[in-house]
């Protein structure tokens, strides 16, 4: 069933709040004005951690106890993007070790080890994506659909209509699957390049000089902002990248280059 959504611009308030994508075409071209304000999105929800496998620590700080519920004693305060192997699970209580410790924490804040596959899986990921529609505040596609959904307008104040697509970074949150991991058939936008660009998270900045492949470029300036995936080339000059683009773009793999406003990014683990 196909829904349609019109974005709407909330205002200078809102455009101080949350900083969305635009799209730098060349360095002789304006930055396209499109998603100045990012959507909050849809809630996001990581898949359960699974026994026998590793698990990541979704909360800024996470307890682990002596048993299986909040009235046993702390044995420790795993930090966010910690790795657990998981042993077992009972009434969402999870049984795990830790380095030399083992204990229980809660399931709601584990979900699988998302960059098991590293760089390889991320870039199949974004490869999966392209041909998408740009979708304000979106970020979820099917790789087997031949339903691209379709964007008109100029964003915020942009009009999509179908079931999938994303915006810059949902996109990039999607492929680099930040907080944790989430099928890209699913719906969800965590963060926004206000996020990626002033925060450190499941990622770090590194030098321009040395993007690799799977890297974010990412600015936020003034109410505008915008994140892409570094494939190969000249950090400094014209290189491949994957990112939604914007409206009548859609998600694209190609040729760009990046002022110099964008700092690069890196996923931990990558």
């Amino acid at each position: 069933m196909q829904s349609t959504r019109t974005c709407v611009s909330l205002g200078l308030l809102c455009s101080l709040l949350w900083f969305g994508c635009g799209s730098e075409l060349t360095a002789e071209q304006a930055l396209e004005a499109e998603g100045t304000v990012d959507a909050p999105g849809t809630a996001f929800s990581a898949e359960s951690a699974r026994v026998g496998e590793p698990a990541e620590v979704t909360a800024t700080s996470l307890n682990l106890r002596s048993g299986p519920g909040t009235s046993y004693a702390v044995l420790a305060s795993m930090p966010q993007g910690t790795v657990v192997e998981v042993l077992s699970e009972s009434s969402g209580w999870y049984k795990v070790t830790w380095g030399s410790q083992t204990g229980f924490c809660s399931g709601d804040y584990l979900t699988p080890y998302a960059v098991s596959g590293g760089v390889a899986q991320a870039i199949s990921r974004a490869q999966s994506g392209v041909g998408f529609s740009y979708w304000w505040g979106g970020g979820c596609w099917d790789p087997g659909s031949s339903a691209k959904g379709s964007c008109s307008g100029s964003c915020p104040s942009c009009t999509h209509s179908g079931t999938y697509g994303a915006d810059c970074s949902g996109y990039v949150a999607k492929v680099w699957q930040v907080p944790g991991a989430s099928a890209v058939s699913r719906c969800s936008h965590p963060y926004s390049t206000y996020n990626f660009d002033n925060e450190t998270r499941e990622w770090r900045t590194v030098a321009r000089g040395s993007a690799k492949q799977g890297d974010a470029f990412v600015y936020n300036d003034s109410g505008a902002g915008h994140i892409f995936l570094f494939d190969n080339g000249d950090p400094w000059g014209w290189m491949k990248a994957y990112e939604a683009k914007g409206c009548s773009y859609g998600i694209v793999h190609g040729s760009r280059t990046a002022g110099s406003s964008y700092k690069v990014i890196r996923r931990d683990g990558f």
